[in-house]
């Protein structure tokens, strides 16, 4: 009943998901059946409203509070690693949006670790890259033979982009996630890990791969 309640409640958060993201201007996005497949294409561009820099919301004519009758301020560039790095992204490829990757990746990151959890190898296959499928799958391969329960997200309670670089034509980023798992009959465990998406802005396909996962 667990199982099935979780699959009922993934299936109305992606169905959720889907109505309220869209894309910014520029490639068309794949059909719905393969954004079902693939959380984090690039496709995934949420239209979120964003505050300002400096903490202050911008209203409906672009004023901050302080100046209602004011011109619009821009806002100010975020210079850190981490903007600087999803600037440079945005900048090869127009369809990237930070807020709608995040979210796309916290789909991703659920549908991971429970086709892992489940040696589910078919959906693995589409959302990480042949490196870190190879080690899943010895993994998925060991725990069958030892007969190991299911893996279940129970609740995610951090999903934080961490870093973002782009080698070439390769974007890469780093997203931080606290969770707790129901790992087979052991109860509740909690983890903590840096998981690394990546993708070639030059290549047709919108997907973003789980490509490393590492301690915090």
């Amino acid at each position: 009943m667990e199982i099935l309640f979780f699959a009922v409640v993934a299936a109305l958060v992606l169905g959720r998901l889907y109505q309220v993201l869209g894309t910014k201007t520029g490639a068309e996005p794949p059909p719905l059946n393969e954004r079902a497949k693939h959380p984090l294409g690039s496709d995934q561009a949420g239209r979120y409203g964003l505050d300002r820099p400096d903490g202050d919301p911008v209203d409906q004519d672009g004023a901050g509070p302080g100046d209602p009758d004011g011109p619009a301020r821009p806002p100010l560039p975020d210079t850190t690693p981490l903007g600087l790095g999803l600037a440079e992204i945005s900048g090869r490829d127009r369809t990237f949006d930070p807020e709608g990757f995040l979210a796309g990746a916290r789909i991703a990151y659920e549908m991971i670790v429970t086709a892992y959890g489940r040696g589910d190898t078919d959906t693995l296959k589409t959302l990480v890259d042949a490196d870190v499928f190879e080690a899943y799958a010895g993994v998925i391969a060991q725990r069958k033979a030892e007969g190991a329960g299911p893996i279940e997200v129970v609740r995610v309670s951090d999903a934080t982009l961490k870093s973002a670089e782009l080698d070439g034509n390769t974007a890469r980023i780093d997203v931080h996630f606290s969770a707790d798992l129901q790992d087979g009959g052991d109860g509740l465990r909690p983890t903590d890990e840096i998981w690394t998406f990546e993708r070639d802005v030059t290549s047709k396909r919108p997907d973003w791969l789980l490509c490393g996962v590492s301690a915090p």
